[in-house]
């Protein structure tokens, strides 16, 4: 790619991760063409062939038995949307999520979200408390073994769960993979614990 001077460089970033399809590659540019050709844009209330052909792949894809896909533009509108559905069937505004996160941009997401370089407002009305993640980097877990730091992340989360909220709690929401954080990756079995 080259900047507005006529610099050539090779981009590392290619957008924000989600975004990673290259520059000018000529199959998006076709599939956004015969897209836009036909239906460019419905809102969710109107279903469209397309729409409902992935909504199914998605759900068998899923496994899980009579499945219903809700379909958002961004990240940040599904994580709006999960912390909505959590936080009514439980009726209960405390969120656990992972130090070093980042959820997205919107109000809610923001609130959830555990880079302060990253943020604009810690005004919300969620009650949010922080949990260790899968980041060890100059955390006082950075020299411990897979299983005992998956241990020493079970402790703090009970530990969280007994101090600091009422037990009834609506979700804990995580990256499988923190990217913002440093692209931390858990260990194999960080989840089932």
């Amino acid at each position: 790619m080259w900047d507005v001077e006529g610099n050539q460089y090779l981009d590392f970033f290619g957008g924000v991760l989600t975004t990673m399809i290259g520059h000018n590659n000529p199959a998006v540019t076709e599939a956004i063409q015969s897209q836009a050709s036909k239906v460019l844009h419905t809102s969710t209330l109107y279903l469209s062939e397309p729409m409902i052909e992935l909504a199914e792949e998605i759900g068998s894809a899923s496994g899980i038995p009579n499945a219903r896909v809700f379909f958002t533009t961004s990240g940040s509108e599904a994580n709006d949307t999960a912390l909505m559905l959590a936080t009514s069937y439980r009726n209960s505004n405390e969120i656990l999520a992972m130090r070093h996160s980042y959820h997205g941009r919107t109000f809610a997401t923001q609130a959830i979200t555990s880079q302060s370089t990253w943020l604009s407002s810690r005004i919300s009305g969620l009650s949010v408390n922080y949990v260790q993640g899968p980041y060890r980097l100059r955390s006082p877990f950075q020299d411990m073994e897979d299983e005992d730091f998956t241990k020493a992340c079970v402790v703090d989360l009970q530990q969280i769960l007994d101090t600091a909220t009422t037990g009834n709690v609506a979700c804990l929401i995580f990256e499988p993979i923190q990217g913002v954080g440093g692209f931390a990756i858990p260990p194999m079995d960080f989840t089932e614990r």
